[in-house]
């Protein structure tokens, strides 16, 4: 059962995890769940590719992690086919990592630079 756990929030799940963070908050999240709350962007008006995360996964889908970023920055996020089956695990912790960098870390490609983040407006439900 993976589980994930990142600068004071955690979770355990049946399938992949992962989580995110800045100094306004923390989510994680499940593969087979609704996607985040993104409460790890309070304050800001945009996603912003510069905002400076914390980031774990275990076992995660690379497809569902494309979601997220797809969700922040939409229309901008690649998939490589090779890597269309990756699950995604982080040996540990990644810190310190701009947002915009985190996605080519983790194996996704965007599709232009910089990335244009959506208005966090829009995120909300």
């Amino acid at each position: 059962m993976p589980k994930c756990q990142l600068d004071g929030c955690g979770i355990s799940c049946e399938f992949g995890c992962s989580c995110m963070s800045t100094v306004g908050g923390c989510d994680c999240e499940c593969e087979n769940q609704t996607l985040p709350a993104f409460s790890w962007l309070k304050g800001m008006e945009r996603a912003d590719p510069e905002l400076v995360v914390n980031f774990t996964a275990s076992d995660m889908p690379i497809v569902r992690l494309a979601e997220i970023f797809d969700l922040l920055f939409p229309g901008q996020i690649a998939i490589p086919a090779s890597k269309a089956r990756v699950r995604v695990t982080t040996d540990q912790v990644i810190r310190q990592v701009k947002l915009g960098d985190l996605v080519e870390t983790i194996g996704l490609a965007p599709l232009k630079k910089p990335l244009v983040g959506r208005s966090v407006a829009d995120l909300k439900p």
